[in-house]
C-alpha cells in the first residue's frame, strides 16, 4: 500500500454539545466510532448528533444501542428518500431522528454538523417533541432530550454487517457493503459498491483495515458543502485507489445492491478515469473497468 496516510484525528472529536439534568447531546463524526469516543456515552440517556449519512443501516447500529434520538446528514436526500431511510425505521421504535442538510455543514466533521447544520427532515417522533425543518442542530437535539430514555434493541438490519458478493457464482469479485468499515485485508482483487458517499470518513475505515482493493465505488450523497460528501476521491487517488461515485439520484444510499445495479457515474478520481471509467456509465460497466485494470487480474 502507498506511504500516503489520511489525516487520523478523524473519530477522537467527541465532545458533549449540551449537558443537563435531562441528558447529554453526545457530537461525533460517524456513529461507527461511538467506541472509540473521547467522552462517555450513555446511549439511553443520550442524544447523538454524527456526520455520516441517515440511511437505514446507520439507523439499525443507532437503534440496537439504545440511543434516546439522534441527528445525522441527508446526504441529499437521494433516490427513494434513502438518504434518511434511518428516519422512518426509527419512528417505527418511536424514537425521535432528524437529519440536517448536506448544504449546511461538512459532512464527516461533526463539529460542522453542531455548528451550522440546519434541519432538513424529521420523523413523526421527532415532530412531536417540536422538531421541525429549519432549526439548527442544537436546537433540534435539545428538544429531542425530552424523549423517553431510550434501551438496546436485539434489531436484525436488512443488510449484513460484513461485505457479500454482488455477482453470481463463487468467482465473483465485486462485493457491497453499506460501509467500508466492515471490510478487512488488502482485497486487490475486488471492487466493493458502499452505500456510503464517498467522503473522509471511507478513506479513514480503508486505512485503518489495511485495504487495497481494484477499486471503490459509491454515492456521490449529494455533493455537499464544500464538496465533503466526494472529499474522499482525492485522498484515495494518492492512496493508489481508483474511485467513483455514482448520482445519489440514481441509486439507493445505503444499498450496495441498487448502488451496483442502479448507479450512474457523476464523479471519477484519476485512476478510475485511466480505467475508462467515465460520467454517466452504469456502476455494473465501471465495475469491469476496475477489474480489467492492469495488476487487478
Amino acid at each position: 500500500m502507498t506511504a500516503f496516510v489520511p489525516l487520523l484525528e478523524f473519530g477522537n472529536r467527541a465532545f458533549y454539545g449540551q449537558q443537563s439534568a435531562d441528558g447529554r447531546v453526545v457530537v461525533i463524526d460517524s456513529p461507527r466510532e461511538v467506541d472509540r469516543s473521547d467522552v462517555p456515552i450513555d446511549p439511553p440517556r443520550d442524544v447523538v448528533v454524527h456526520a455520516a449519512y441517515m440511511a437505514a443501516p446507520v439507523a439499525t447500529q443507532l437503534l440496537r444501542r439504545g440511543f434516546r434520538g439522534f441527528i445525522g446528514v441527508d446526504a441529499g436526500i437521494g433516490r427513494n428518500a434513502s438518504g434518511i431511510g434511518g428516519l422512518p425505521l426509527a419512528d417505527e421504535y418511536l424514537v425521535p431522528a432528524a437529519a440536517v442538510s448536506v448544504y449546511s455543514c461538512d459532512m464527516c466533521a461533526g463539529a460542522s454538523v453542531w455548528a451550522d447544520g440546519v434541519i432538513s427532515s424529521a420523523n413523526p417522533s421527532a415532530a412531536a417533541l417540536g422538531v421541525q425543518p429549519g432549526q439548527s442542530t442544537a436546537e433540534a437535539a435539545a428538544l429531542m432530550l425530552r424523549a423517553p430514555l431510550g434501551h438496546t434493541r436485539d434489531l436484525r438490519g436488512s443488510l449484513p454487517d460484513t461485505d457479500f458478493p454482488l455477482q453470481p457464482g463463487q468467482d465473483s469479485r465485486v462485493f457491497g457493503c453499506w460501509s467500508m468499515s466492515l471490510v478487512h485485508g488488502e482485497r486487490a482483487h475486488d471492487v466493493f459498491c458502499v452505500g456510503t458517499p464517498v467522503d473522509t470518513t471511507m478513506t479513514i475505515y480503508i486505512h485503518r483495515h489495511g485495504i487495497h482493493p481494484a477499486g471503490i465505488i459509491g454515492s456521490d450523497g449529494g455533493f455537499g458543502r464544500h464538496r465533503m460528501a466526494v472529499a474522499g476521491l482525492p485522498i484515495l487517488q494518492a492512496m493508489g485507489i481508483p474511485c467513483a461515485a455514482v448520482s445519489h439520484l440514481s441509486a439507493d444510499l445505503g444499498d450496495p445492491r441498487s448502488i451496483y445495479h442502479d448507479g450512474r457515474i457523476s464523479l471519477v478520481n484519476d485512476q478510475a478515469r485511466d480505467a475508462g471509467v467515465g460520467l454517466g456509465m452504469s456502476a455494473v460497466d465501471a465495475a469491469d473497468r476496475l477489474l480489467s485494470r492492469p495488476g487487478t487480474n
